[in-house]
């Protein structure tokens, strides 16, 4: 199994890297991350490095780096001359509802919470705002945009709610190949997860199992 270093340094991009390709500073970029017109980083990797040497002495330091989505890219290219930020969230916003609204399964998302109800609407999205900004949809989803977020939501939600019928009963035909959708919908918009994540993801929990329990192991997302 890969490891989880090279998991992250392959799909993610470093703090040094970003701001090389986009051409900013780190001072603008963490400015940029402080206006929540770019997302935090979704893993930070410490690694400590000893050196010694035939003079019987040793040296011991830690190395920091933050590991970025890699849509941060154009992210940025979008975001770094804006000056209201506010703007930015409001487009976010606007996005992120109309991608649930018009979602043929949203009853399955937030537990239906947000029918008919604007301020339980509301309350939804500056929570999902908040995980955005705070890195975490760069890594379980693949771009972290507003479509993929509700996206990934409906699609954890169905999973969640075949496991809570089926999980403990050996599936038929119809429900393998209902399985197989919801497997195909979950991957279309969900990261894989780092290796050390992975039992304890939405996908360890809520897909991994099932397909193995089910015979249809191949159809695991390997790494």
């Amino acid at each position: 199994m890969e490891s989880n270093f090279e998991y992250i340094s392959g799909n993610y991009i470093t703090e040094e890297r970003l701001c090389d390709i986009t051409e900013i500073t780190k001072d603008t970029l963490n400015v940029l991350i402080k206006n929540r017109l770019v997302p935090e980083a979704s893993y930070v990797v410490t690694r400590s490095i000893k050196i010694t040497s035939p003079l019987n002495d040793e040296f011991e330091t830690e190395i920091t780096e933050k590991y970025f989505s890699k849509n941060c890219v154009s992210l940025i290219e979008k975001n770094k001359e804006t000056k209201d930020f506010h703007e930015y969230k409001t487009e976010f916003r606007e996005k992120f509802i109309q991608n649930l609204m018009k979602h043929p399964d949203k009853n399955f998302a937030y537990h239906n919470a947000f029918n008919n109800d604007q301020e339980k609407l509301e309350e939804i999205f500056e929570s999902e705002w908040e995980a955005y900004c705070n890195g975490i949809y760069g890594i379980c989803t693949i771009n972290s945009t507003e479509e993929e977020i509700v996206r990934k939501e409906i699609a954890v939600k169905k999973l969640i709610h075949f496991n809570t019928l089926l999980s403990q009963k050996t599936l038929n035909e119809n429900e393998i190949e209902e399985l197989i959708q919801l497997n195909k919908e979950f991957n279309e918009v969900a990261e894989r997860f780092a290796p050390y994540q992975r039992a304890s993801s939405s996908r360890g929990k809520y897909l991994d199992k099932i397909l193995e329990d089910n015979s249809l192991g191949y159809l695991i997302k390997k790494y």
